[in-house]
């Protein structure tokens, strides 16, 4: 069966439909990246073993997003695809093994929140209140893991048909609730228990379940694009064919061994302060909190032109294309620099919100500099493996996290540990943004005339 209508992906002008597109995206990812952030400045009001306990429990909730962004960018692509080429029955196929593989990676995350927490925190570190104090937030999020990944699934088909504003509304819906439940559940505010940690990870799990409920409500009632409610009847667990499957799993899964491969970074680098002290483990921490706002936000940029570039190309749209890659530089840089104005040149001012000590400002200012120095780079990088995992190239695409992550920062990191000197091993993050911000570009530029030079010009902007 094929789509009779044509998209705002193939028609509108691509300046303004990648704004319309991603401005949304943008202020729902904020919303949610200001939740995180409000999360450690509340857990960081319990002390500072507290704020290093989330820091310690980071990559594990990492590669849990790690999972539904896989399964997510793999329908995206798939399901863009099927709409440029108007096939009505690709795009219902890679939903329905989008919500398979949701399912199926719910309960495996449940299996781990009662096996494997304990053993990944007892490596991490030996100190009791941070350990007890990990456990207990990762038993909760992971136990309720399912919503972490229908949250991102069920918001990527929306913004996948272009419907980024619906997006924009379930996730800002599940972002207030979470800022609201945060200090009731952590302090026991208005007669509710007071349960530390523990209620910093029920405030965000019950926000991202709320947030999965409205996504799946405007799939079923709004979406008209992507045949949902057909799929799911007359059960609720779909049974999509094994070639869906199959081309979701191979779109998303480097996506998914990429972000787990960077959690396993985060756990590298952790064991690196920790050798300094874990005051350095949570100076990082709150760094990240506030540096992650940015790539959040660029990220979000990046996905949004994730599914122009898929429809265009499926389309053989080349001017369409051109013009997307060239808006979508354009705008990570502007979004980018203003990050690196504001954390380059008011570190402290972060860092004091997470009730920062003197020792944690002495080593955060300078830490958070060089985590942001190269900001420009990051956004460069970012959209370049974007426009790779547009062309169908996801594997490719690892290759610059990779060599940023694994060929550099790491190795650099503890090479330059040995020095005794903390303000050194931060030197690190700006030599690997550059590597691998070269590393992008130049795959792009291959992928660029391989895929998209020859293309037909299918119409006008």
């Amino acid at each position: 069966m094929e789509i009779k209508s044509e998209n705002k992906m193939g028609t509108a002008p691509v300046w303004r439909l990648l704004l319309t597109m991603a401005i949304p995206v943008i202020l729902s990812t904020a919303a949610q990246s200001l939740y995180n952030i409000v999360d450690g400045i509340f857990v960081s009001q319990l002390g500072e073993d507290a704020m290093a306990a989330i820091t310690f429990a980071g990559p594990c909730t990492s590669i849990l997003i790690a999972v539904g962004t896989g399964i997510a960018v793999g329908m995206n692509t798939m399901l863009s695809h099927g709409l440029g080429e108007k096939n009505q029955a690709h795009v219902n196929d890679a939903a329905a093994a989008a919500v398979f593989l949701m399912l199926a990676g719910g309960a495996v995350s449940l299996l781990a929140a009662f096996t494997l927490v304990r053993p990944y925190l007892s490596v991490q570190t030996k100190v009791p209140a941070i350990l007890e104090g990990g456990a207990a937030y990762l038993t909760v999020y992971l136990g309720c893991g399912i919503c972490t990944i229908a949250q991102l699934v069920l918001e990527r088909m929306l913004i996948a048909t272009g419907k980024t504003l619906y997006s924009m509304i379930s996730q800002a819906a599940g972002a207030v609730l979470n800022l609201i439940l945060d200090p009731i559940l952590i302090f026991g505010y208005f007669g509710a228990p007071k349960l530390g940690i523990t209620g910093a990870a029920l405030a965000t799990v019950i926000g991202q379940f709320a947030a999965a409920c409205i996504a799946l409500a405007l799939n079923l009632t709004k979406n008209k694009e992507v045949r949902l409610r057909k799929e799911m009847r007359p059960r609720f667990i779909p049974r999509p064919p094994l070639y869906a499957v199959r081309q979701v799993l191979r779109l998303g899964l480097p996506t998914t061994i990429l972000f787990a491969l960077n959690s396993f970074m985060m756990i590298n680098y952790n064991a690196v302060l920790n050798q300094f002290s874990s005051t350095a483990v949570a100076v990082f921490g709150a760094c990240c909190r506030v540096t992650g706002f940015f790539y959040a936000v660029v990220g979000a940029l990046c996905n949004s032109t994730i599914p122009i570039l898929a429809y265009n190309h499926g389309a053989k749209n080349k001017r369409r294309i051109d013009l997307t890659i060239r808006y979508g530089y354009l705008y990570a840089l502007c979004l980018m620099a203003v990050g690196t104005v504001l954390c380059v040149g008011f570190p402290e001012m972060f860092l004091r919100m997470f009730n920062a000590t003197e020792d944690m400002i002495a080593i955060g200012v300078w830490g958070m500099r060089m985590l942001t120095c190269c900001y420009l780079l990051c956004g460069v990088r970012n959209m370049s493996t974007a426009i790779i995992q547009s062309l169908g190239h996801s594997v490719p695409s690892m290759a610059v996290d990779l060599s940023r992550n694994y060929a550099v920062l790491i190795p650099f990191a503890w090479l330059l540990s040995l020095t005794g000197n903390i303000d050194a091993v931060w030197i690190s993050v700006p030599i690997a943004d550059t590597v691998s911000a070269a590393v992008g570009v130049l795959l792009m530029l291959h992928f660029y005339r391989k895929d998209i030079r020859e293309l037909a010009e299918a119409r006008p902007v």
